[in-house]
Order: C-alpha cells, then structure tokens, then sequence
C-alpha cells in the first residue's frame, strides 16, 4: 500500500503552495525538504545577532499581491494564519550620484510630480505609460496565476485586438526598447531601468518587455508588501495552513532519486536509502535541470537536451546582512530615506556599461539596492536598531577569481558606496554582518546552480507557455509526474506562482480545481 497519495519534493515556498491546495483536495500529502527549515529561498533568519531577522534572498512581496491566494485569502495565509503585509508609501525611490531621485508612490500622480522635478515631459509620459500598462494588468493577472496557454494560441489571441498586437510587439523587446518608445530624459530611463532590473535581467535583454508593463500598474495598484516578523513569515504560514489541511512535512529529508513502474512515477528514494511510494502524484519543485540525474536519464538524450538548454539569468547578487545600530538617513533627502526600498542609478551610458561588465566577471559596485524593513516592521530588530539588506548586482562567477576569497572586500566597495550616498552610515554603525555570495545561495539550495534562483532568465523564449519548453504544462514525461516552481511558469520571485500548477495537477487527477481554489 502506497505511503501518501502525494509525494511533493522541496519545501521551498511553491512547494508548501501546491502541498497547501493539493491537501485541501482531500489528499494526503507529504512535502520533503533537503534543509531543516522549509521556505527555500523565502526565509527569515538571524545570521548577526540575536533579535535581528534577515531575510536571506527574497524580501519585498509584489506580484504575489496579485495573486488569488493573497486576494481572495484562498488558503486563509491573512485570516487564519496571522499573515501581514506592510506596504510602504513611498515603495521605491531612485536615486542618482548627484542628488536628484524619483519616488514611486502608490498615487500615480505624486508619482508623476516627482518625475517632473527632473522632466516635465516625463511625468506625462508616465501617465500616458501608465493608462496604457493598467489596461492590460487584469489580462497580465489572468495569465499569471493559470496554466498558461500553449504559445500559439497564446498569440493568436492576442493577435484578435488592436492592444493585443501591440503587446505582442512589447513582449518581443527589451524593457529598455520600450522606455525608449515612451520617455524622453535619460535620468527617467535609467531610474526606469534601474527599478525593473531588480527582476534580474538586464535593460537590454530581448523579450523582457512585459516587465515594465506588469512592475509600474501592480505597484500603482497594490503596492510593495513586506511581511511583518520577515519575508519567512509566508512560507511559515503555507506551512501551518497545509499541516491543518492534514498534510505532513519532513525536513532534512533530501530525495536522490524518482521511483518508476513501466511508464508511471511511484515514489521517490531518500540519500539515507528510504523509499517512500505515491498512490497518486510526484510533483517535484526543483529546478529542470536536476530532473534528468534524478530519473536516471529515462526520459532519453533528447529530453534532457532540452532540460539543459535554458538559458540562465543574466546576472546574479551579492547580499550583505548587516545589524545597525542606526537608520539610514539618505543624502537625497527626506523622501528618498522614507521610501521603503532605495535603488541607486548611474546616468544611463554608465547603467548600461554596468549591466555590459556583468558579463564579463566584474560586480556592479556603483549602484546598490538597500532595504531597512525594520523602519516598516519594528518586529525585525530591536528597539532603536535595524537591519539593512544590501545588495550589488555581481556575475554568478567572477572571472579568474574566487567568491569565498573576494566576497568580502567586493562588498567593502558596495558599502563604501552606499555610505556615501548617507549622511551618517560608515562601519562604525555595523553590529555585525554576514555577506552572502552567488556561490553561497548555490550551497543554500541544490536548486540554485550558480545561485541562480530564477532556474532560468524570464526572456519570453522561455516564459508562459515556453517555460521550461514549449508546451510542457508542468508535465514531466511519466505518468503522475509534475513539475512546478521557478522552472516553471510564471518563474521566480516569491509569488506563490505554484497555484498555477495546482489546476493542471487537479485536473490530470481528475479533481475539479474550483472548489479548491475558493476561499473556505
């Protein structure tokens, strides 16, 4: 007799997702997650001193506000659970070397007002853009959060509407092709490009223009959220929804191979040697490339070719935790310091040579992104003190050279140029620190070769129904067989994205995922 009728591989947050739906199907499932905590990349920890919570790798919350989960509380995460978002107001400020800086509010228009203090044009620009992108947030939303359709009929779709050719048109470009369409000062196209990169890509990449479209009207309409008690509070949540949903969670549990009879999976192998069986189901919320070792090359060469061809994100980060004894207060002024992320942008040549040199092994000292969320959430540090996330855009590797040797004095560089753009931040204001490296998210999760926690770049060769390969569905090549989480559409980021895969699941189980999916 089977062990569950469900067996989910990874714990991380999209595996606590689809455990969470699949067990209020009425299934008896197990999550196994290799670490001892679950949330993959959606933790919360306190790596420098007792009191102050970091998170490690995703800390502000967007595209999961636009999420049914969180909007209609599917999984009761905010009623039952105790799940709370603080939305700051200003969400994002830009910032440049000589003073002058953009706020993004949620009220477009004081928004707009900000833009004009450096380009009148632009600020109608952005309400012009902004009319335009909020029009085709609701078909962006729809598009998120469901199976995607196969891409063909994806673009015969869209190719039914005047709006719908013309996002086919964006969809093929670069965002930084369409702030060229759009904008006119170079100040207001590099803080435009500078705010979208945080989804790492680069301003340049083809087929990333959706980003522009989707980032500007979600955070107009449902701002940046930050969990209060930390961005870990998320996956602590999905975890003791599934647990009251009946299912069970087993940590340090790593599995080592997929179990198969003829043409279905039945089960998976502990790195111990324990075999646990599924009457019904294996998702696996890994990333692709791991498939192909862990099957034991069943699926055939042409197969895995096409699980190895993804083409990775452009780029990767170089986190520092830091314990500060004091707030950050911005030499920009007022504005910039209140904003709930400040991002740091060069004049546009310099951005785009920045963005060039990633390429090649060199970090992006010069323009870093900072979050003190305990400004926000008072929960994350204690009284009087705070914790800074601060973050250069570096290469997975770095050329001819080592990150466990070079990490800490590349993050010198990222410090000292943060401190200049402060009035009172230097090292005397550090409790203590812990500088995380792309090599070391590789070793924090098997899933982030090169610690790329995308699995793949979001280029539209490889987005909706293109991702991991065209068509796929979430369809491993087995009977019962299924993939979700980054690899997967709609990618990376903490946005709980695994609720699209749910519905293909249910429906191959033959559950109507409806009534699931209602709030209950």
């Amino acid at each position: 007799m089977p062990d569950h009728d469900v067996i989910v591989v990874g714990g991380g947050h999209n595996g606590l997702t689809a455990g969470a739906y699949l067990a209020k199907a009425g299934l008896d499932v197990v999550v196994l997650e290799a670490n001892d905590e679950v949330g993959g990349g959606v933790v919360t920890q306190e790596v420098t001193l007792p009191g102050f919570r970091h998170d490690l790798h995703a800390i502000a919350h967007v595209f999961v506000q636009l999420n049914p989960l969180i909007r209609n509380d599917e999984l009761g995460l905010i009623s039952r659970y105790g799940l709370e978002y603080v939305f700051p107001d200003p969400a994002i400020a830009v910032a440049f070397p000589d003073g002058e800086h953009i706020e993004f509010y949620r009220d477009v228009d004081r928004t707009a007002e900000t833009i004009a203090a450096i380009s009148p044009a632009d600020a109608q620009n952005y309400l012009r853009f902004h009319k335009f992108a909020e029009s085709m947030l609701d078909m962006l939303v729809d598009a998120m959060f469901s199976p995607p359709l196969p891409m063909g009929e994806f673009f015969a779709l869209l190719g039914r509407t005047d709006a719908g050719r013309e996002m086919t048109r964006l969809l093929m470009m670069s965002y930084l092709d369409v702030i060229d369409e759009w904008f006119e000062h170079p100040k207001i196209k590099a803080a435009l490009a500078r705010w979208v990169s945080e989804l790492i890509c680069a301003p340049e990449e083809g087929g990333t223009g959706a980003f522009l479209l989707a980032m500007l009207p979600t955070m107009h309409r449902y701002g940046v959220g930050l969990p209060v008690g930390g961005s870990g509070a998320l996956s602590t949540a999905l975890a003791s929804a599934f647990a009251d949903l009946g299912g069970t969670i087993r940590t340090g549990a790593p599995v080592d191979r997929f179990l198969f009879e003829g043409e279905r999976v039945t089960g998976v192998r502990l790195g111990t040697g324990e075999e646990i069986t599924a009457a019904r189901a294996v998702v696996a919320d890994l990333n692709i490339r791991q498939i192909p070792e862990m099957v034991d090359h069943r699926f055939g060469p042409e197969w895995d070719a096409k699980a190895s061809r993804g083409k990775r994100t452009a780029f990767s980060c170089l986190v520092g935790h830091l314990a500060l004894s004091e707030a950050p207060v911005y030499a920009a002024g007022n504005e910039v310091t209140r904003a709930g992320i400040q991002e740091f942008a060069l004049p546009l040549p310099e951005l785009r040579q920045a963005f060039d040199a990633l390429k090649y092994g060199t970090t992006a000292v010069g323009m870093p992104s900072a979050v003190v969320a305990s400004v926000w959430d008072p929960t994350r540090a204690p009284e009087g003190q705070h914790t800074l996330y601060l973050l250069g855009y570096a290469p997975m590797e770095l050329e001819g050279q080592s990150w466990d040797e070079r990490k800490e004095e590349i993050f010198d560089e990222i410090f000292a140029t943060f401190c200049k753009l402060t009035t009172n931040m230097d090292s005397s204001k550090v409790l203590a620190r812990s500088i995380k490296s792309p090599l070391d998210a590789a070793r924090f999760n098997a899933s982030w070769p090169s610690g790329d926690a995308s699995h793949l770049g979001q280029q539209i060769h490889q987005y909706l129904g293109n991702r991991p390969m065209p068509n796929m569905g979430y369809r491993l090549p087995a009977d019962g067989f299924f993939l979700v989480g980054p690899s997967t559409h709609p990618g990376g980021g903490a946005n709980c994205g695994a609720r699209a895969g749910v519905q293909a699941i249910l429906t191959d189980l033959g559950i109507d995922p409806g009534p699931v999916l209602r709030p209950s």
